[in-house]
């Protein structure tokens, strides 16, 4: 019901807006290593005004084998080149579903200050644990439903052209449940007595200083990007769950050849300590944006640390009903590691991906991407709308 009524409302209900529409039809593929097979077709409506992208469309019709038939719509608005809102919801005959509304604006008061905020549902049937540390066995798999509800709020203010400083409200609300997977254990009959297993409230805050100097934030060529953070939560301030975390990141973008080829590298690095602290607030790798020859947080522990390594080459530049669109071929490496302490950092516990990715760069606004990693475990193929870091 509710993905019918926004399919009317965005699509049919306003088409008097979409006289400048262009259609792009696509095919979807994908196996991830928690929801196995994915095939269906997407149709991305692109709407120009004036030269520039100013809207998007994207409904999209998947079947799997673990749940159902899936139905989902994408819809982004570029109000200004500095403030955008998007608009996604999911729904499976299985019950798998993920609902979201983001905001974003960053030229408030000339500039000076940005304002993100996001609220998101998910119903995720087919989520996996594995146990805890960098050597947690295959063997070991059991799976679960996560539902979730979260809001995140950020505000920053620009210190200098360069540089913010942020602060971000976070509460996430986590229900764990039986799962869609019957061919593995439930969580809860394997690991008794986890940290977690019953979900639980987190409200947490945090502050960070980020240094940007992309020359884009949907589609960067050149530039380099840069954040350090720190984040808590305490019961005395409504969390049902204390820690505190901190993490740095840093990202490089080197254009050759006028940025036909752009080598991008990725290193970070994060910690997270507290009393009891649940298993879905740990530090995780694995999934589409950190180790992609493995499913979503297959590895879990109180520290993290990833490095990437991404050679994008424009291939290909066509135009197509004045959308001008660039094929580009991806090759990456990428290596990382869980650990429960720093002396546990070792090479013999590093997990190392290699692959190849296919990304449609329309209108330099939107991503469109197919990406094949191989891991120890096997293959992962994971779509998207947007590069993976």
């Amino acid at each position: 019901m509710i993905l019918g009524w926004l399919l009317y409302a965005l699509g049919l209900g306003c088409w008097s807006a979409w006289a400048e529409t262009t259609l792009v039809p696509l095919p979807v593929i994908t196996t991830d290593p928690n929801e196995h097979a994915t095939y269906g077709a997407l149709l991305a409506l692109l709407h120009k005004q004036d030269g520039a992208l100013r809207s998007l469309l994207v409904p999209q019709v998947t079947w799997n084998s673990l749940l159902g038939a899936r139905g989902s719509a994408y819809y982004q608005s570029l109000l200004t080149p500095d403030e955008t809102y998007s608009v996604y919801a999911s729904q499976s005959t299985g019950n798998q579903a993920d609902y979201a509304v983001n905001y974003a604006n960053f030229d408030l008061a000339q500039q000076r200050y940005r304002f993100e905020g996001r609220l998101e549902y998910s119903n995720d049937r087919t989520a996996r644990f594995f146990g805890l540390g960098p050597s947690s066995r295959k063997e070991d798999e059991t799976n679960y439903t996560s539902r979730e509800a979260v809001g995140l709020f950020t505000l920053g203010r620009r210190l200098i052209p360069h540089l913010v400083l942020s602060w971000t409200e976070r509460v996430r609300y986590v229900t764990i449940a039986q799962g869609a997977v019957t061919s593995v254990p439930f969580l809860k009959d394997v690991f008794k007595g986890l940290s977690g297993e019953e979900g639980g409230l987190v409200w947490a805050h945090r502050f960070a200083l980020t240094y940007d100097t992309r020359d884009s934030r949907a589609t960067p060529s050149r530039g380099s990007f840069g954040e350090v953070f720190v984040e808590g939560a305490a019961r005395t301030l409504g969390s049902q769950a204390a820690f505190v975390r901190y993490g740095l990141e840093g990202r490089l973008w080197w254009p050759l050849f006028d940025a036909r080829l752009v080598t991008v590298t990725r290193g970070l690095c994060g910690w997270v300590e507290g009393a009891a602290l649940p298993f879905f607030e740990l530090s995780a790798l694995g999934g589409d944006t950190t180790l992609r020859g493995f499913g979503e947080h297959r590895f879990l522990d109180m520290g993290r640390i990833l490095l990437n390594l991404e050679e994008r080459l424009r291939t290909f530049t066509f135009t197509y009903e004045d959308i001008h669109t660039n094929l580009e071929l991806a090759f990456f490496v990428e290596a990382g590691q869980v650990f429960h302490t720093w002396t546990e950092l070792s090479t013999k516990n590093v997990q190392a991906v290699s692959g190849v990715g296919l990304r449609l760069v329309v209108t330099a606004k939107l991503v469109a991407k197919v990406d094949i990693g191989f891991g120890r475990e096997g293959r992962a193929i994971f779509t998207g709308l947007d590069y993976p870091f």
